[in-house]
């Protein structure tokens, strides 16, 4: 088995991809050592979220989620699905981290209550 450490999960929208790589660089989330997952609505999309970090699961045994909605999302992705989102995660073996994703090119990490 190929192994992995994380599961990134994010959405497609071009306009936050160089942010996506800064937060993983912030939180030492090297290349070559994640399983990179983009799709409309991001980590608020349940039945790709489902599918994707199963397979991420069973292919590379990864443990950590970092799960991720972002402003101004046209699938109409919002902040608090990233609740749904973890929960999801943990019932998958994951341990989640989540966050929101700004167009100005920052991020807010989202803690659950």
């Amino acid at each position: 088995m190929h192994t992995c450490s994380h599961a990134v999960i994010g959405c497609m929208d071009f306009r936050i991809q160089n942010t996506m790589t800064k937060l993983l660089e912030h939180l030492n989330v090297q290349e070559g050592t994640f399983d990179r997952v983009t799709f409309a609505g991001g980590a608020a999309n349940m039945e790709q979220l489902k599918i994707h970090l199963g397979l991420s699961k069973k292919l590379h045994d990864s443990c950590m989620a970092v799960l991720s909605v972002h402003e101004d999302c046209g699938a109409g992705a919002v902040k608090e699905d990233l609740f749904k989102a973890a929960d999801t995660a943990r019932s998958l073996g994951f341990e989640p981290k989540l966050f929101f994703i700004k167009l100005d090119g920052t991020w807010e990490e989202v803690k659950e209550a």
